[in-house]
């Protein structure tokens, strides 16, 4: 049985590997809800196609304006 030898374990990072701005952030939750919302028109047909743009459209727009906003 072998000790752990604190010169041979890799040092911890300080950050996370990759970091990512706000903007990206914001464009990342944009493609995954309308990837969410593509699949559900897949699965459920064209009555997941109407009642989600109530919600899904103003707040892409909102988005686009936040981003824009700070540009």
């Amino acid at each position: 049985m072998t000790a752990i030898d604190p010169q041979n374990t890799p040092p911890k990072l300080s950050r996370p590997a990759f970091s990512l701005s706000l903007e990206a952030k914001i464009l990342l939750v944009i493609f995954t809800l309308l990837a969410i919302w593509g699949f559900a028109i897949f699965t459920f047909g064209f009555p997941a196609l109407l009642w989600p743009m109530k919600l899904i459209v103003p707040a892409l727009v909102a988005m686009l304006v936040v981003i824009t906003w700070g540009m």
